[in-house]
């Protein structure tokens, strides 16, 4: 099936959708914000505040980051599996503009000390280990290194985003093939610029410790939560055209397969940080599970295993269920959920304060969490359904995108609607 400007745009019901969905999440995120604002101005609230606020951050932040990702890896695998989530992924790489300016209220709790441990003066004086790693770990050099981060991956989502809307309205193919060209570079500055994000936003909450997976760990996570996204907004509005259309057997099997193999190896990741771990078996290495196996937070790890892999593994392993978006849609919610559990595990428990037990489970840390996904989260998803019904909801003259409609239409690949 080909798709002309005007059918690959939304009709008059999905744009009146589109507004319920805006109108809605905006709502949630305003209420969302003003309770974690209450958070961040009680002073006794600040300490369990600003990790949760940060882990939020870091939610929204990484799908946004992978979703730019995913369109150059797009450019350079082809395939008609992303045909429904081309657009989708280059409205949420767009969002990360939004989360520069969620990137100041980190700012704020580094400054007053709460965000990191390395930023309280108390544990860099009592911790020589600590207090080592300052001359990389101190506010100037943590604020310039946050405004590069933005300002890379912003030139690459303008850049993912203004040429593909280009291609639409042109019969060559110029921009396309600027995209391919500029699509293998842009994966490795992506890849390790993201890994250095994740050590400074993340690792460094145990500024103790210290992982060589752990930036490329996080980066798996992150392209699991954007499919796992970008799958259950399809599906959820695949029954307005042209995503009726496009969501077709196939392309639903494919994502279906996508997902599990992000699954399954991010499991592999998580294990081997903890098998290597476990085999040196060294104080300064096994402090940070540690943190994470007493109490509450070892049944958090368990429930990982238990619901975060062989939940989602058992239930994409058969064929049919990955054909069928009565399945696909519930598994990726769970995905979807499973991954700001994992998130909240990797980044709250963080290090031990100075007198303090440090093993404990932040209860409060936990309403902070949640208020703050659904603050920045409603925002986020307001902006991004107003960003994705600026252009066609399906790109189009892109030549694989149209490769791929052809061979889906040569070998009968598509399977019909999903609808």
């Amino acid at each position: 099936m080909s798709f002309d400007f005007a059918g690959a745009r939304a009709g008059a019901d999905l744009e009146a959708h589109f507004d319920v969905i805006q109108a809605s999440a905006l709502r949630v995120g305003i209420i969302g914000l003003i309770v974690s604002l209450a958070g961040a101005l009680i002073p006794v609230t600040r300490d369990s505040f600003f990790p949760a606020y940060l882990t939020a951050f870091l939610f929204w932040t990484s799908i946004s980051v992978a979703s730019i990702g995913l369109c150059f890896l797009h450019q350079l695998v082809g395939g008609s599996w992303a045909l429904p989530l081309r657009r989708p992924f280059e409205a949420a790489g767009a969002m990360i503009v939004l989360m520069a300016l969620f990137f100041l209220p980190i700012l704020v709790g580094v400054r007053l000390g709460y965000a990191f441990p390395w930023a309280d003066a108390a544990v860099v004086q009592a911790d020589p280990l600590v207090a080592h790693k300052t001359k990389f770990l101190n506010f100037p050099f943590f604020a310039a290194r946050g405004v590069f981060y933005f300002a890379v991956w912003g030139l690459a989502a303008y850049l993912a985003n203004a040429w593909s809307r280009q291609q639409d309205g042109r019969s060559d193919t110029a921009p396309s093939r600027r995209l391919k060209a500029v699509a293998g570079p842009a994966l490795v500055v992506l890849f390790l610029s993201t890994s250095f994000a994740a050590f400074d936003w993340g690792m460094s909450r145990d500024p103790d410790w210290y992982s060589t997976i752990y930036g490329a760990m996080f980066i798996v996570g992150a392209i699991l939560s954007t499919l796992a996204f970008a799958t259950v907004f399809t599906i959820r509005n695949s029954a307005y055209e042209p995503i009726r259309s496009a969501l077709t057997v196939g392309r639903l099997n494919d994502v279906g397969n996508l997902l599990l193999a992000f699954t399954m190896l991010w499991a592999y990741m998580s294990f081997s940080q903890f098998l290597i771990t476990w085999l040196g078996n060294l104080p300064e290495e096994v402090i940070w599970y540690l943190r994470r196996i007493g109490g509450v937070w070892g049944v958090v790890a368990l429930g990982l295993i238990a619901f975060g892999f062989f939940a989602p593994f058992l239930a994409l392993l058969e064929r049919q269920h990955k054909r069928d978006a009565g399945w696909v849609l519930p598994i990726a919610s769970w995905i979807l959920v499973m991954r700001a559990v994992d998130l909240a595990w990797l980044i709250l428990p963080g290090y031990a304060k100075i007198g303090e037990g440090g093993t404990g489970f932040p209860w409060l840390g936990v309403l902070w969490y949640a208020a703050a996904l659904a603050g920045i989260g409603g925002v986020w998803l307001s902006f991004f359904v107003r960003r994705l019904r600026t252009a066609p909801l399906i790109p189009l003259q892109d030549p694989r995108i149209v490769e791929a409609l052809a061979h889906d239409h040569a070998h009968e690949h598509s399977g019909g609607a999903v609808l």
